[in-house]
C-alpha cells in the first residue's frame, strides 16, 4: 500500500515538470528550451507516402561507370536536378524507374509500371540511361562494351524491345523536345588542344537514314576548320560506320553544346558558335559569330558579343532560328551557365535553390526533411552492410523530382520512392516544366 501522500507528491512533480515542458518547449535549445534549434516546416505538414520500394542486392547501387558527356567539366551529383532534358544524365529516371550497375559488369534498369518493378537488365556496365521527355516510352542507355568500346541502344517501354543499336561515345541524350537522340564520340585527333566531336542525330522510331556527313559550306559563312572532316572518307573506320545525319564539330577545353530541338543544333565556345538545322538529312549551319554563347532553358540561347569599339553587349535568339535581340545595359548579368538551370523570362533556378533575380519561388525544404526522416533507415543498413558506408558516408541519399511530386531515397540497402507533400513550390514548378 503506497501512502497517500507519496502518491500526491509524485502527482504534483509530474505537473511541474508537464508545466516547465509547455513553457519551454517552443524555444530553441540556444535560447535555453528543450526544442530541436530548427525542424523543417514540412515535417508539420504530414510524413512522406511511400508509392513503391526496391530491396538492393550486396554490390549494386544507382551509380553510372565512367560516364560524362563531352561538355560536362565535372561528375553530375548523382541525385541529380530536376530531371530536366537538358541535364547530364541521372540514375534516378525521374518519377518511374532506377538504373544499376552490379558486380561481375552486370547492370539493369527498373521501371515501376503497373505498382511492380520491370527489369531491363544488361551484361555491360551502365555508362548513361534516360528516359524520353514526356510519357517516357522510349529508353536510351549507353554501355560499355569493353576498353573504350561503347554501345548506346534505344528500348521501347515497357515492351523493351531494342528499336536499334550503335556504336558511340560513352553517352547519348534526347533533344529537349524528345523528338530526337543525339550521340557521338571523339575522332582520333593530335591531342585535347585538336579535338574533333563527331556527332549523329538518330530517331526515336524505325530504323536510322542513310548516313550523311555535314559539308560546311554555306554561302557567307566561314569555311570549316582546318583538318575538320566534311567526306565520309575522311573520318575514321568507326566514324565511317555511325548511321545517321553525321556532323563534325572541332572542340577545345570549355566547349558546350545544346540541343533544344531534334533538327536543331547549337554549339559554342573560346572559338565563336555556330547554330546548325537538320535539312533533308543533313546539318546546315544558320549562323555562325564571335562571342560566348550560352542557354537560358527551356525558353532561348543567349550570347555576349564584342563592341566594335570597346564593352560588351549581350544578346537573346529564340531556340529554333539565331535571331539576335540585344539587351539594355542595366539589365541585370547572367549567372555562368550551368545545366541545372531553368529560366523563366526575367528570373532562374536551380534544384539545388540557387536564384538569379529570383522571389517568387518558395525555398525548398522537402530534401532536408526526408533526409532525417529516412536516418534511422540508412542507420540500420549501415550496420548491416559494410558497402553502405561507401556508398553513403553522410546520410541517405536523397533526389528529389519536385515537378513530378515525388522523391527518391537510397538508405542502403534498398531505395524507396515517395510522394512529396503538395506545397506551392511543387505546383509552380509543375506548371514551369510541365
Amino acid at each position: 500500500m503506497i501512502p497517500q501522500r507519496y502518491i500526491i507528491a509524485s502527482l504534483f512533480i509530474a505537473a511541474m515538470l508537464l508545466l516547465f515542458a509547455v513553457v519551454q518547449a517552443p524555444r530553441p535549445v540556444s535560447a535555453g528550451g528543450v526544442g530541436a534549434e530548427s525542424a523543417p516546416a514540412v515535417m508539420s505538414l504530414g510524413g512522406f507516402e511511400s508509392l513503391a520500394e526496391l530491396r538492393m542486392e550486396e554490390g549494386w547501387s544507382p551509380r553510372f561507370q565512367g560516364a560524362q558527356d563531352p561538355d560536362q567539366l565535372e561528375a553530375w551529383p548523382f541525385e541529380g536536378g530536376f530531371g530536366t532534358p537538358w541535364e547530364p544524365a541521372s540514375p534516378y529516371l525521374a518519377d518511374q524507374g532506377l538504373a544499376l550497375n552490379g558486380p561481375r559488369g552486370r547492370s539493369e534498369v527498373v521501371l515501376w509500371r503497373g505498382l511492380e518493378w520491370r527489369h531491363y537488365r544488361f551484361d555491360a556496365p551502365l555508362c548513361s540511361a534516360r528516359l524520353s521527355p514526356g510519357k517516357g516510352s522510349r529508353l536510351l542507355v549507353t554501355l560499355l562494351m569493353g576498353p573504350s568500346r561503347f554501345e548506346t541502344r534505344l528500348l521501347e517501354v515497357p515492351e523493351g524491345r531494342v528499336l536499334w543499336s550503335t556504336q558511340s561515345g560513352p553517352w547519348s541524350r534526347f533533344s529537349w523536345d524528345g523528338k530526337g537522340i543525339l550521340l557521338g564520340f571523339f575522332e582520333p585527333g593530335q591531342g585535347k588542344a585538336d579535338s574533333r566531336l563527331l556527332l549523329s542525330q538518330l530517331p526515336l522510331d524505325g530504323e536510322p537514314a542513310e548516313a550523311t556527313l555535314a559539308a560546311w559550306n554555306e554561302p557567307g559563312l566561314p569555311p570549316a576548320p582546318r583538318g575538320l572532316a566534311t567526306k565520309a572518307t575522311a573520318l575514321s573506320e568507326d566514324g565511317q560506320d555511325l548511321p545517321g545525319a553525321r556532323l563534325e564539330l572541332p572542340w577545345h577545353p570549355g566547349d558546350q553544346l545544346w540541343f533544344p530541338r531534334g533538327d536543331r543544333l547549337w554549339h559554342g565556345g573560346l572559338q565563336g558558335w555556330t547554330a546548325w538545322s537538320l535539312q533533308g538529312g543533313h546539318w546546315v549551319r544558320q549562323a555562325a559569330g564571335s562571342g560566348t554563347l550560352t542557354a537560358h532553358p527551356p525558353l532561348r540561347m543567349g550570347l555576349t558579343e564584342p563592341l566594335p569599339q570597346e564593352g560588351m553587349v549581350r544578346k537573346t535568339s529564340p531556340l529554333d532560328q539565331a535571331v539576335w535581340t540585344a539587351l539594355g545595359a542595366d539589365a541585370p548579368s547572367w549567372p555562368a551557365w550551368d545545366a541545372a538551370w531553368v529560366w523563366r523570362e526575367n528570373a532562374a533556378f536551380d534544384a539545388w535553390d540557387q536564384r538569379w533575380n529570383e522571389t517568387a519561388l518558395a525555398p525548398e525544404r522537402q530534401r532536408q526533411a526526408l533526409t532525417l526522416s529516412f536516418r534511422p533507415e540508412w542507420r540500420a543498413a549501415l550496420g548491416l552492410r559494410a558497402s553502405v558506408k561507401g556508398w553513403l558516408p553522410k546520410g541517405p541519399e536523397v533526389a528529389l523530382r519536385e515537378p513530378l511530386g515525388v522523391g527518391w531515397i537510397w538508405v542502403g540497402d534498398r531505395v524507396l520512392l515517395v510522394r512529396l507533400v503538395e506545397v506551392e513550390r511543387t505546383r509552380i514548378l509543375r506548371k514551369l516544366l510541365h
